[in-house]
């Protein structure tokens, strides 16, 4: 017996071995430290991440926000409420099924795990005193941040909030596109119907503000993320593409540069208008330019140094016009 013990206990330390070099999902999710390094600065403590707005310190790379602590963030706690947006209930959309299970239990799993129904949430508040706002936020945990029929309800749930308080729409855009585990006929349709919902809100004259956050991609940014009437980069890291790096290396044939299709790279080449290095600021920065297009409070926020600068740029603009 004491060769079989001896194989018994080598077996369950190579065992403990793999579990961790590859640890498993639950393992990773429990851990203290994040998963995923952005840089050369080593290992971050998902506590140090959190109090920085889930923002590496070192490279300013923009982790997913849960949309609970984006609207407090925001909004300020309490001071919100999250609409009841519509879920669609049709199983036969349920139906779909791989080797690694029934997408029904998966959806299970994953609402219970989150606590949310759809992979988008949306809350309406105020800003501060004499500003409302819709906001849109996703959840990366939700099938990553994908886009059902129940996500699009959201949206649109979002724009007809919009349009019934004439208050400013935000859509914190995340995600990898359109879900295909459910009929893919579904997922798609939902590009058009969110293109739809935010074209309601614009006809209106409500601002559509669009914020790229950690990362934009497939249907998401054909759709939607690209139809607002302003786009913004939170973070230099964040990307924006329909397909990612290797595939379009790969139809191009070249070698594409270290940035490629990130915020910055984006911004370069003329698509966004504006860079919110550090998610710390986006709350500042967003209220200013509500208050600015929407003309209110302009006193309290453009100070003379602002003022300055735009009689300098409206003096240069001249002698530039004057001298072609």
């Amino acid at each position: 017996m004491n060769w079989l013990t001896s194989i018994k206990t080598l077996g369950d330390k190579i065992k403990r071995n793999f579990r961790k070099k590859f640890p498993s999902k639950e393992e990773i999710e429990n851990s203290k430290w994040q998963a995923k390094n952005c840089c050369n600065s080593g290992p971050i403590l998902k506590e140090d991440l959190q109090k920085n707005y889930y923002q590496c310190t070192n490279c300013f790379t923009t982790f997913p926000l849960p949309p609970s602590e984006r609207f407090s963030y925001m909004f300020g706690k309490n001071n919100y409420e999250i609409l009841d947006t519509p879920i669609v209930g049709d199983p036969r959309l349920l139906s779909w099924e791989d080797a690694s299970g029934k997408y029904k239990d998966k959806l299970a799993k994953t609402r219970k795990k989150t606590g949310l129904n759809s992979a988008i949430s949306v809350a309406y508040g105020k800003l501060t005193e004499n500003l409302n706002a819709v906001i849109c936020c996703s959840d990366f945990r939700y099938f990553g941040a994908s886009i059902s029929q129940d996500e699009g309800e959201s949206i649109l749930y979002a724009c007809d909030k919009s349009i019934k308080t004439g208050s400013p729409l935000i859509l914190f855009a995340m995600g990898g596109g359109m879900r295909m585990q459910i009929p893919s006929a579904v997922s798609l349709m939902q590009m058009p119907r969110t293109v739809l919902g935010l074209s309601e809100v614009k006809k209106k004259g409500i601002p559509v503000i669009v914020v790229a956050d950690s990362v934009v991609a497939g249907g998401i940014s054909a759709s939607y993320a690209a139809t607002g009437d302003f786009l913004f980069f939170e973070g230099k890291k964040t990307k924006w593409m329909f397909a990612g790096p290797r595939v379009a290396a790969n139809a191009s044939n070249t070698e594409p540069p270290e940035d490629f299709l990130e915020g910055g790279w984006a911004m370069s080449h003329g698509h966004g208008d504006y860079m919110i290095e550090q998610r710390k600021d986006t709350k500042d920065f967003l209220v200013k330019f509500l208050n600015i297009i929407l003309k209110k409070n302009l006193s309290s926020i453009i100070d003379e140094e602002s003022i300055d600068n735009i009689n300098e740029t409206t003096k240069l603009n001249k002698e530039t016009r004057e001298a072609s």
